[in-house]
């Protein structure tokens, strides 16, 4: 019991660490004026602290999900709507999209699958590899000509390795990024592994991923974001200048929540519906 609650303890004090250096950055930049845009600055904080704290407690109970695996599977039958591969991010997994795949079903969606990045401590273009080879089994199982790519975090940023070979934009209609960190976020140095180290800003990654636009042939790419990010430091880090893409401000909702809150999925819905 004594335990249980130092680790609970010790969870409180992660998080609010990261809301402090959040509201450190925020204050030192010009994202504290976007914020006093937006309302009271304290009780943002406070909404966006209490979204981590239920987003995790989601983390915990969705993992044991994973021992039902044809539900992040791809189901066999005719394609009525372009299949939909979920990449989750960085030391998570595919129960990442537990809600989304419920949500999404419930709105007529029948063809998705959450992909597994094997391996949390390796380089982002090995992760794109796996996108990759999931890409070709969804397009032959689904007898589909196209698949659309939604990305969570690192998974973003996986996804835009992917398409930085010409022949992959082709295979994919549209794209949409949750809080990816496509300029890179000052917290990532806390983390381990090469992936981790690619998404520091100024890394030979980023800047070699930035030289280039990774936008599906067809021409649409969105990028979800939340003005309470606590991962994502600057909190611009999470939109692209590209022209053609879409950057799309969600409810208040911290990083983490991105992928258990519902008017999130239905944003990313309507970027799959969108004519």
């Amino acid at each position: 019991m004594v335990l249980l609650l130092l680790l609970l303890l010790f969870w409180l004090m992660v998080v609010a660490f990261t809301y402090l250096i959040f509201y450190y950055e925020s204050a030192n930049g010009p994202h504290l004026e976007v914020l006093r845009s937006r309302g009271s600055v304290p009780i943002m904080m406070l909404k966006g602290f209490l979204w981590s704290l239920y987003s995790h407690v989601l983390v915990v109970f969705s993992a044991a999900t994973a021992l039902h695996r044809s539900y992040y599977s791809l189901p066999s039958g005719p394609v009525e709507k372009t299949p939909i591969i979920f990449v989750h991010g960085l030391y998570h997994n595919h129960t990442a999209w537990y809600l989304y795949l419920r949500w999404f079903r419930r709105w007529g969606w029948e063809h998705m699958k959450a992909i597994n990045l094997p391996g949390k401590f390796r380089s982002i273009h090995e992760f794109s590899r796996v996108l990759a080879e999931e890409v070709e089994k969804v397009l032959v199982e689904s007898q589909s000509d196209q698949v659309d790519l939604v990305g969570l975090s690192m998974g973003g940023l996986v996804i835009r390795s992917y398409l930085s070979e010409e022949a992959a934009r082709a295979k994919v209609r549209r794209v949409v990024t949750l809080g990816s960190p496509h300029g890179g976020s000052k917290l990532a140095v806390f983390g381990l592994g090469q992936a981790a180290k690619e998404m520091i800003p100024g890394s030979i990654f980023l800047e070699s991923l930035n030289q280039g636009v990774q936008i599906p042939a067809g021409g649409h790419f969105y990028a979800v974001y939340t003005i309470v990010d606590n991962l994502v430091l600057p909190n611009e880090s999470a939109k692209l200048t590209w022209d053609g893409v879409k950057n799309l401000e969600t409810r208040l909702v911290n990083h983490v929540g991105l992928a258990y809150n519902k008017h999130t999925a239905r944003l990313v819905k309507e970027c799959l519906d969108e004519e």
